[in-house]
């Protein structure tokens, strides 16, 4: 009896015990995440001046593969000499193109776009041919294999190729100036023409892409559109309007297109906007700039730039405006844009012979 008395008191004890412990120690709450933030940007410029004094130089796109494998692209008016410039982390050195530099592309060149999967995969498009590029052995592609820089054939298109956009190695889409669109599977072209009036800009993932731009015609039959196509599917157009219209109402973007998550897109125009399936919604409340390009590192931290001197950060939440590099001409125009971790590359037109790379970091 006794040993039955002293089992049941420790029993109790123990669970005297046991609940005095509950009340002591309430179960732990996990701290909220915390809240989405924006960047504060710290800038260093590098100057670029065009080796031929006085003449026009305009880097227009930027990529890498890291921030010590960065290229810069563009035009230069003297001969399409010095349009391509590369970045091994601590200087910009010119690429040789032209047969007249050095290089191995017996005519006039300007580029457009570059774009890579990697340092060994780097696209560049544009045109050649012709001073002012006005052969109608206009468009060019060159590809650069980790070892050497070459052309590729291509079906010409009418002018310059206007868009690029590599989503990886053997998946390549690039557009032209007058409505085509090729694509590149590793072993040869495609090409289509979904409307002859549009000169082109590309974006999206293997998802989605996207396509549009502005007609060609002249005010005020000139006019808006942006194609689309999901996967394998065909390219469709979604949305078009006059250049009035838009005008008036500027409620879709056709400049450029980023991944947002949940089949969600931002793009850019007069203004950011969001598409998801064929449904547009404003995503930023400025729709008084010219937004030309997106770029970032996922869904949540997207860089947005305007060609006249502004940036545009968002955080998954909202977009808010990033601080520009101190004294910042007024007469600066912004062109490319490239994101990579916590570094930032913009490209921004300074004068005529003298361009200004901006490297951040946040």
């Amino acid at each position: 009896m006794n040993n039955k008395i002293v089992f049941l008191s420790i029993l109790f004890l123990s669970f005297a015990l046991l609940q005095i412990q509950c009340k002591k120690d309430p179960p732990v709450t996990p701290p909220p995440d915390p809240e989405p933030t924006h960047p504060t940007i710290t800038w260093r410029a590098d100057t670029i001046r065009n080796p031929y004094k006085g003449w026009q130089l305009l880097l227009l796109s930027i990529w890498g593969s890291d921030t010590n494998d960065v290229y810069a692209i563009g035009h230069n008016a003297v001969g399409g000499n010095a349009s391509l410039y590369h970045f091994d982390g601590t200087q910009w050195s010119v690429i040789k193109i032209t047969k007249a530099e050095g290089g191995f592309i017996d005519s006039y060149v300007s580029f457009r776009e570059i774009d890579g999967s990697g340092k060994n995969d780097v696209w560049a498009v544009g045109r050649r041919g012709g001073y002012y590029g006005s052969s109608i052995d206009s468009s060019l592609v060159i590809h650069f294999d980790g070892s050497s820089w070459k052309e590729i054939q291509i079906d010409r298109g009418k002018h310059s190729l206007q868009g690029l956009k590599v989503l990886g190695l053997n998946d390549v889409y690039m557009s032209g100036t007058y409505g085509e669109i090729y694509h590149f599977d590793g072993t040869q072209f495609t090409k289509i023409v979904v409307d002859t009036n549009l000169a082109i800009k590309l974006g999206g993932d293997k998802q989605r892409m996207f396509a549009g731009g502005i007609s060609t015609l002249l005010y005020p039959n000139q006019y808006i559109s942006v194609f689309s196509k999901v996967g394998n599917g065909t390219w469709t157009r979604i949305t078009t309007a006059t250049e009035i219209e838009y005008g008036q109402k500027r409620n879709f973007g056709f400049r450029d297109f980023y991944p947002a998550g949940s089949d969600k897109y931002f793009a850019c125009g007069e203004g950011i906007f969001s598409i998801q399936d064929t449904f547009w919604h404003s995503s930023s409340s400025d729709k008084s700039h010219p937004y030309i390009r997106l770029s970032g590192t996922s869904p949540t931290n997207v860089f947005a730039l305007c060609q006249t001197r502004k940036i545009l950060h968002w955080n998954g939440v909202d977009w808010r405006e990033s601080n520009l590099p101190e004294n910042i001409s007024t007469n600066s125009t912004l062109w490319g844009l490239w994101v990579k971790g916590n570094n930032i590359f913009i490209s921004c037109y300074y004068k005529e012979d003298t361009n200004i790379i901006y490297r951040g970091t946040y």
